[in-house]
């Protein structure tokens, strides 16, 4: 009996003790899985701080954001307040998306409605922009003078006669000065933006005037070309004013020459304008260059002429005439021998600084037939005919040995003196002042 009393008592006390409440030290020490969990919470509490700190102090340095709130929790940005362009809301969202740690943006901004916030920063931005132009403007008034004495120097150069007394042609003197031009003029450009602080232009200026000069010149190319062609012949005068060329099919006397084109004023009175770079290009003949010009005509007579004879006749009938130079000394050469004709070939030199060519010519072939004619030369058409043997007691052809006394007479008076009327025109449309002319006299 008392052991089982006594294995009751050890089994209550056992009990009571396990069951007793914790004491107060017990109570005051925390257990390793609580200390954990809090350093868990606080480390992302601390980063969100960090990005709400650093993207607050972004927008407050930002005039456009200023009036922006930023809070920042477990990654998630939450943007507040008001702007006055509703630009700057989705520029505001944009900024705090790209800084590390924003997981996702959360935009509550709104635009500014009233009237007076959204007029205040253009007054202001205004007034920045009148403080700027007066601390500008005395530097402003110094670069528009450089500019306006570049601008009346290069105009003052544009006067010059000096092309005159170098001997130059116009077109020369023009692209002188016209360079000289173009250099002052950049001079005070570069010495404008030095004193207004925009330098940096210069380099910006400089490549679109690259680019630009590019497609100019692919676009203008033609034009380029007949003003480079225009320079080179004015430099080397091939030609002058009223001097007879002869280019592709086209024959006349010269009017001028252009930057771009050569005027010909043609015998039949009509305006020839020709590109520069064609007339460069191609085959060009100067009658005028040389003062004698051969007269050259063709006269088909019979196959029973004495050829000698009708050689002689149409060169003594060319030494008689006025127009036709005496040294070189006319001559006939037989070209042709036909069935039924012989063409002869006449030639006689021309004075062209006293006599009309055409003239010369003209009266060179009529007075040569007259003289054939006179002689009795027989001159048939180019066809097959039956000829009848002469009877016995007929005439005979006149056995003359020069030109009649009537054809001396009209040779030795010819009319073969200068028109003057084609080129007293061409005189005066060389000299209209509304188109310049490039060309020496």
């Amino acid at each position: 009996m008392i052991r089982f009393l006594r294995l009751g008592l050890v089994l209550g006390v056992l009990v009571w003790g396990g069951a007793a409440p914790p004491t107060v030290a017990q109570q005051a020490v925390p257990g390793p899985d609580s200390a954990a969990a809090d350093t868990t919470q606080e480390a992302p509490r601390a980063a969100d701080a960090q990005v709400e700190a650093r993207l607050q102090a972004t927008f407050n340095e930002i005039d456009a954001f200023g009036r922006i709130s930023v809070t920042v929790r477990n990654g998630v940005a939450r943007l507040e307040g008001t702007v006055v362009d509703p630009q700057a809301a989705a520029e505001a969202k944009r900024l705090a998306q790209e800084f590390g740690g924003v997981r996702y943006v959360e935009n509550s901004v709104t635009a500014e409605t009233d009237l007076a916030d959204r007029v205040a920063p253009v007054v202001s931005r205004l007034e920045d922009y009148g403080t700027g132009f007066l601390e500008y403007l005395p530097v402003g008034l110094i670069a528009l003078v450089i500019l306006l004495l570049t601008g009346l120097i290069a105009r003052w150069i544009g006067h010059w006669e000096t092309n005159r007394r170098f001997g130059l042609s116009p077109l020369a003197w023009s692209l002188i000065y016209r360079s000289i031009q173009v250099v002052l003029v950049l001079i005070g450009l570069i010495v404008t933006f030095d004193l207004l602080g925009v330098t940096s232009l210069v380099g910006a200026l400089l490549g679109t005037a690259g680019v630009a000069g590019l497609a100019v010149g692919f676009a203008f190319r033609d034009i380029i070309e007949n003003y480079l062609a225009g320079v080179l012949m004015s430099i080397r005068q091939p030609f002058r004013v009223n001097d007879i060329v002869a280019i592709e099919e086209y024959e006349g006397r010269v009017v001028r020459l252009t930057a771009r084109e050569l005027v010909l004023l043609t015998f039949e009175g009509n305006h020839v304008r020709m590109p520069n770079a064609t007339v460069f290009k191609n085959v060009l003949v100067n009658y005028t260059l040389n003062a004698r010009r051969l007269v050259v005509f063709e006269v088909g007579v019979g196959a029973e002429e004495d050829l000698s004879r009708v050689q002689r006749l149409g060169t003594d009938t060319l030494a008689e005439m006025n127009g036709i130079l005496e040294d070189p000394v006319p001559f006939a050469r037989i070209v042709t021998l036909g069935d039924s004709s012989v063409t002869v070939r006449y030639h006689g030199w021309a004075d062209q600084s006293s006599t009309d060519f055409a003239k010369v010519q003209s009266e060179s072939i009529r007075l040569v037939k007259a003289a054939l004619d006179e002689a009795g030369v027989e001159m048939p058409e180019p066809t097959y005919r039956i000829v009848q043997v002469p009877m016995a007691g007929s005439d005979a052809k006149s056995e003359g040995t020069g030109p009649a006394s009537s054809v001396r007479d009209q040779a030795r008076t010819a009319d073969v003196e200068r028109d003057g009327r084609l080129e007293a025109q061409v005189d005066e449309e060389a000299h209209d002042p509304d188109e310049p002319n490039l060309l020496s006299e």
